[in-house]
């Protein structure tokens, strides 16, 4: 029989390493999203804090198993360090199924067959970013896996329809870094740069508006700058996108609508009120 309980030496480092991995953590995230470190290196901190949080957790769940079957002291550490490392591992674990579950792409288009270049996006893409480029080899991943992505085709004058999606840029926040408006028959064109809520990971998009007076087409390609996994961020991001497209097109369609109703109704009133019309009508009763 132990005549004193002896502190856990796992229980100890399970603790030291899980608020290790909390600090690192936080620290990377905070520097990357408002002070601009380096999503690639951003990526590494948070990686390596990723991997320190998964050995504390080894290490508190040995230190918990010891201290039931020795009696040792340590138990309220291991269990912080438990705490501590699902912190750290709630984002991770957060994305597993997407990242099981959906194919390992950093981009989707409306348009795999001619897919939208980027222009003024691939001088800013340097070093370690995604290639601008189009992989060839996403087309049949996207298809399968993001069936409903998919040109916009609407019977709208192409000035109107590229108003509307340049109001829904502003809209969504994106921030434009080129434009190009329509003009006879060259197409209406936006790149912008989005990014995400959570983690601030930048995300490039571009738009193309094609068409005439009758009718309009709307395509757009989004791209994660880094990583090449985009979680189905992209594929939400477009699906969004073209919601609200539609429904700015519908409420204006409405609105044209009501003012033609308006105007006929006008029209009908101004007929009415003419001199000589009711005596013209009583006439001919």
């Amino acid at each position: 029989m132990r005549l004193y309980e002896t502190l856990s030496r796992r229980a100890v480092w399970s603790y030291r390493i899980a608020a290790l991995s909390v600090l690192v953590f936080a620290g990377g995230f905070i520097w990357h999203r408002f002070f601009g470190l380096a999503t690639p290196l951003a990526f590494k901190i948070m990686g390596a804090a990723i991997a320190g949080a998964i050995i504390a957790a080894v290490l508190a769940v040995a230190a918990l198993v010891a201290i039931w079957k020795d009696g040792d002291r340590g138990a309220g550490r291991a269990t912080a360090a438990l705490f501590f490392a699902a912190l750290v591992l709630a984002a991770p674990l957060w994305s597993l199924p997407a990242l099981v579950t959906l194919p390992r792409l950093y981009e989707v288009t409306s348009d795999p067959a001619a897919p939208l270049a980027f222009d003024r996006v691939a001088r800013i893409r340097q070093g370690q970013a995604n290639p601008v480029r189009y992989e060839t080899a996403f087309a049949p991943l996207q298809a399968q896996a993001y069936p409903d992505v998919k040109p916009l085709i609407v019977q709208r004058p192409l000035v109107d329809v590229y108003t509307s999606v340049r109001d829904v840029v502003k809209t969504l926040d994106w921030q434009i870094l080129e434009e190009q408006a329509p003009e006879a028959r060259r197409a209406g064109r936006i790149e912008a740069v989005d990014k995400t809520l959570l983690f601030g990971f930048l995300e490039d998009v571009v738009i193309r508006v094609t068409g005439n007076s009758e009718s309009a087409r709307v395509d757009i390609r989004s791209s994660s700058r880094f990583g090449q996994h985009d979680l189905g961020r992209n594929a939400e991001r477009v699906r969004r996108f073209m919601a609200e497209v539609k429904s700015r097109l519908a409420a204006l369609e409405r609105l044209e609508r009501m003012e033609r109703v308006v105007a006929a109704r006008q029209a009908e009133e101004k007929e009415k009120a003419k001199p000589g019309t009711g005596s013209r009508k009583r006439d001919n009763n």
